[in-house]
């Protein structure tokens, strides 16, 4: 069992669920892969560029708040992902997902893409993926992602993560699980 704690808020995921998730995740990914015009592909990086808050070098960065993403491989090579909720996932209402994109240290990585995957009664509010080109060896990428909980219960939000260094590509697949409450009536 793989024990998780997300906004002062505890859950726990059997590693076969978690197992699950990834591989549905990287189906849908492989899914929905297809073509795109120049002008597309500079719209795309253009707001990746923008969706993309600043980078950190991997020696001043702390994440003493932070949570690591669900992985079916416990290695950090080349990158490992983690994420932190401001507050509490409440059903019907926005929640932002900060995450930390954490390159191995000493690595020269070519580009990493990002693509997220929402579960069943989660819906992903902002851009679905982010590209990084040529970053700094060591640096850490920080990225927010909106989210919307549509039911209450475990949520899942799928990431999968492309890595292109020296001719060679790898994917890292991570969960980041939510447990989302019904919002309070007002």
């Amino acid at each position: 069992m793989v024990l998780c704690l997300a906004a002062r808020i505890g859950c726990s995921v059997r590693a076969g669920s978690a197992i699950r998730a990834i591989i549905l995740g990287a189906v849908a990914l492989a899914s929905g892969c297809g073509g795109s015009t120049d002008q597309a592909r500079a719209q795309h990086d253009a707001r990746a560029a923008a969706r993309a808050d600043t980078v950190t070098p991997a020696e001043t960065f702390t994440d003493a708040d932070m949570v690591s993403a669900v992985s079916a491989v416990a290695s950090t090579t080349p990158v490992s992902l983690k994420f932190r909720l401001d507050d509490p996932p409440l059903v019907g209402q926005v929640l932002r997902v900060e995450l930390s994109l954490v390159q191995a240290p000493g690595l020269d990585i070519d580009s990493m893409l990002l693509s997220f995957q929402p579960g069943d009664g989660l819906q992903i509010e902002s851009e679905h993926s982010v590209e990084f080109r040529d970053p700094a060896v060591g640096a850490i990428q920080h990225i927010d992602v909106t989210v919307r909980p549509q039911a209450p219960g475990l949520l899942n939000v799928g990431a999968t993560v492309l890595v292109n260094a020296g001719g060679v590509s790898l994917t890292r697949n991570f969960s980041i699980p939510l447990i989302a409450a019904q919002a309070p009536q007002t």
